[in-house]
């Protein structure tokens, strides 16, 4: 797969994984459960942005559109029906794809020739590897507790 595909589909897994964060948001029934799955949906639509900039960097220096790998992204999306997820559910299925996108991006970012793009993949792995242990933490909080903990207690900072 070169860079551009690379970051078109990167830009499909952000899409969807800010609709899933926004679906289970609107149903959360626990304000705490639904602060922390709208700070996630922000931060997808933040990463957005990011490839939305260098995918169109990219599209206008190489002349070329392509097409996003539906088999690859089959593979990347985790399936779910968001209407009839418990919130832990949902919490374990953000789990699993956050690790799906970050393993994405760490090998998206080996395979990239280009430094600025290797450097956005590899930043952004970190990034959704933290989403992990942010779902990961939350997880086993509700699981042994019963209570969601408020999802700044956790920091997201990246080295």
């Amino acid at each position: 797969m070169n860079e551009l595909e690379a970051l078109a589909l990167a830009l499909e897994i952000e899409k969807r994984e800010l609709n899933f964060y926004l679906k289970l948001a609107k149903k959360a029934k626990d304000e705490r459960a639904k602060k922390m799955f709208l700070f996630l949906a922000q931060e997808e639509a933040g990463h957005w942005e990011v490839f939305e900039k260098k995918f169109l960097e990219e599209v206008v220096k190489k002349c070329e559109l392509p097409k996003v790998n539906e088999e690859l992204m089959e593979k990347l999306i985790v399936k779910a029906d968001e209407e009839r997820l418990s919130e832990v559910d949902a919490v374990k299925i953000g789990m699993e794809q956050e690790k799906l996108t970050w393993e994405f991006y760490e090998k998206a970012a080996q395979e990239s020739k280009e430094e600025k793009i290797k450097k956005i993949f590899e930043e952004l792995a970190k990034v959704e590897k933290a989403h992990y242990e942010l779902l990961k933490a939350q997880y086993d909080s509700v699981m042994k507790t019963g209570i969601w903990m408020d999802y700044q207690d956790f920091s997201l900072e990246v080295e």
